[in-house]
């Protein structure tokens, strides 16, 4: 039975190893068996063409290459230090005849050749299109993808490769370093017959493959025959491969993309030219860094991340599947001869090979090097985490972070410049929610013959309850100058970015960003209910949150824009349930000027720091605590607004503005008391 192995949660079956005398190295000692690039042999010095200029092979020449074309196609299997490895065709084929950027040889790494193996593994999965990689920087990933773009137009007929990254100066820039420069250096008997000016920067095609054999043997190497193949670049656009057939494609860095090129997109219309109806045509590589979440590369990157979990379904939203690899693998520094990672505390053999490598001193025996023997001795994973991150807080410590993370979580934290929130605080609760799903109903309110407000269930309701009140809450209230008032004021309270004149038309229709309102409990300091979307018309929007109020037996501060709130509770005699301006976002100079309070929130510079100071108050760990009021929010699309909350431009973060406005309230007192006409201490004489 054939070895299985797991990578990344899939089980991978290898092939059969075979017998020794086949394996790589099989006649070296154990502590030289490593990898090194064979070089060309010198019967390879002459080659000849015909007047075709196609090449011309000499018997020996042939086989040669017959048995290279082979390791190329099947894979190959290596011993290293003693222990036979299989190395897939594209990685033998990276390995060989690869060249990278800088001109030098890719080393054989561990941590290469299990990605490899789980590249191909996936690649037999007919349902899956491609694979999405988050990564550190500089991990290699798009030489390797780059590497396979070549190995597909050389080894299979009719191709059509193409690749994209951030920008067209990018694009150009790997198409010319990471592609043609390694296609000028291949051997000539992997080497397509370039069509096209050899000089081009903007595509490679080649012809139809055509080889002889001299002295009249037999075409041992018809596996080469055909190319008629085409690689090319694009700048980056949503549509820019939006037809015909894509091959092999390469979405290069799509965590880096302006927002005016959302990579979702790109990938998802770039997908409809990997399949022929049900037939598989294409796939396409996915690598990158994460950028900041606030640039719109990084989301982008996560929504397509989110949608290639394999972990979760098969087939996945997107026909990705995904991978990680932690940043102290194969970390540069920290790999041994033999191409081990060294994670953690290294052996005796790696600490002195790494040492003599990396380590370098002075005459006075002063360390000049990056790396010292203290470093080395505790690992890669050490050296990471610690001597990379030590000194480093806020956005730096962010960006080092995301530039080398250890884990899924660290790719994707997110740094944002403007936003005033602990991020790493709202990802962990993310992440919590993901694996803890809370019971959330969607429902909408309505009244029943008597007027009493009920809810039922609704999937298309825009009110989200996680605790309705109890069935003596539930309608609360009390008559006050003949008006109904709410009853439960003391304990449940509601904040609401509402809907503006500006957002609606002559016939109430709602248009422009959603309305969003949220009801905390007092006593727990949790959002316990979350109203959000986009009403038919704001008659029904108001409806459903008077009816909440009604419900929770609450009163709702809606934000004081130009929408006519205040009428619609003012004809309906339910003025008792609008909330006036709370007195801790008034200028403490202006706070007595009016004793009769406006209805509503205001939208003053004053009341927006307060809802801000509030929030970051709210979402910062506590110390007393030990915990963050963060832990309780359980609803993620506040969780995502907020890492995405920008002060300066609040346009797209209704539901933050409705929990910072709720919060607020939430600290105001629940009466006005009368000021004592006593002082509280009498002194007597």
């Amino acid at each position: 039975m054939n070895e299985v192995i797991d990578i990344y949660g899939t089980k991978i079956r290898l092939p059969e190893c075979p017998s020794s005398e086949s394996i790589i190295n099989f006649n070296l000692p154990i502590k030289e068996q490593k990898w090194q690039k064979k070089e060309l042999p010198v019967f390879f010095e002459k080659v000849e063409y015909n007047k075709s200029g196609n090449l011309i092979l000499t018997n020996e020449q042939e086989e040669y290459a017959r048995q290279e074309v082979e390791r190329c196609k099947k894979g190959a299997w290596i011993y290293i230090k003693g222990i036979p490895k299989y190395l897939t065709g594209k990685y033998y084929f990276f390995l060989q005849y690869y060249i990278l950027e800088d001109g030098n040889n890719p080393e054989f790494r561990e941590a290469d050749r299990i990605y490899f193996l789980f590249h191909e593994h996936w690649h037999k999965v007919q349902w899956c299109l491609g694979n999405i990689r988050t990564k550190k920087r500089r991990d290699g990933a798009s030489s390797q993808s780059c590497s396979n773009i070549l190995y597909e137009a050389i080894f299979y007929k009719n191709t059509n490769c193409g690749l994209v990254s951030k920008s067209k100066e990018d694009s150009k820039e790997t198409f010319t370093q990471m592609i043609t420069a390694a296609y000028r250096q291949l051997p000539v008997y992997l080497k397509p017959k370039q069509i096209n000016r050899e000089d081009s920067v903007t595509e490679l095609v080649f012809s139809h493959k055509a080889q002889t054999i001299k002295e009249g043997a037999s075409l041992a190497i018809k596996e080469l025959e055909g190319n008629n193949s085409r690689i090319s670049y694009k700048a980056p656009a949503v549509n820019a491969y939006d037809r015909g057939r894509i091959s092999y494609g390469l979405i290069d860095e799509a965590g880096k993309y302006p927002k005016e090129v959302p990579a979702s997109q790109l990938v998802s219309v770039i997908s409809k030219t990997l399949v022929k109806g049900v037939k598989r045509v294409g796939w396409i590589d996915v690598p990158s860094t994460t950028n900041e979440m606030s640039k719109g590369g990084g989301l982008e990157f996560f929504k397509i991340w989110k949608s290639a979990d394999q972990f979760k379904q098969k087939p996945t939203v997107n026909r990705l599947v995904r991978y990680f690899r932690p940043a102290y693998e194969a970390y540069e520094g920290f790999i041994d001869e033999y191409g081990e990672s060294v994670i953690d505390e290294p052996t005796e053999e790696q600490y002195n090979y790494l040492v003599e490598k990396w380590v370098e001193k002075d005459e006075d025996g002063n360390v000049t090097s990056e790396l010292s023997e203290e470093m080395i001795k505790l690992g890669a994973k050490h050296y990471i985490t610690v001597f990379r991150r030590q000194g480093k807080e806020g956005i730096e410590l962010e960006e080092e972070i995301r530039m080398h993370p250890c884990n899924e979580d660290e790719a994707f934290l997110s740094a944002i410049t403007d936003c005033p929130f602990n991020s790493m605080v709202i990802k962990k609760q993310q992440k919590y929610l993901e694996e803890n799903t809370p019971y959330i109903r969607k429902v909408v309110f309505y009244r029943d013959l008597n007027q009493e407000v009920r809810w039922r269930d609704d999937e298309n309701g825009m009110w989200n309850i996680l605790v309705p009140p109890t069935n003596e809450e539930a309608n609360a209230h009390t008559i006050i100058d003949k008006r109904k008032t709410p009853k439960n004021i003391d304990k449940y309270v509601m904040g609401c970015d509402g809907v503006s004149a500006t957002q609606t038309s002559n016939y109430g229709k709602i248009f422009g960003s959603k309305a969003a309102a949220f009801i905390m409990n007092r006593y727990t300091m949790q959002y316990i209910a979350m109203y959000f979307g986009r009403a038919e018309t704001k008659e029904k929007f108001h409806e459903q949150i008077l009816m909440a109020c009604e419900y929770y037996g609450c009163k709702v501060w809606i934000e004081k824009v130009a929408d006519s709130y205040f009428d619609y509770y003012r004809e309906r005699g339910k003025l008792n349930y609008l909330g006036k301006y709370p007195l801790s976002v008034i200028p403490a100079e202006k706070r007595f000027d009016n004793p009769e309070r406006l209805y509503g929130f205001p939208i003053s510079p004053f009341a927006m720091t307060a809802q801000l100071d509030k929030m970051v108050a709210y979402i910062e760990p506590d110390f007393l605590l030990g915990h963050s009021y963060c832990n309780t929010i359980v609803f993620n699309t506040l969780l995502e607004q907020l890492l995405l909350f920008e002060n300066e431009d609040r346009t797209k973060s209704d539901a933050v503005i409705a929990a910072m406005i709720t919060l607020c309230v939430a600290f105001e007192p629940v009466s006005n008391h009368s000021k004592n006409k006593e002082p509280l201490i009498q002194i007597y004489s």
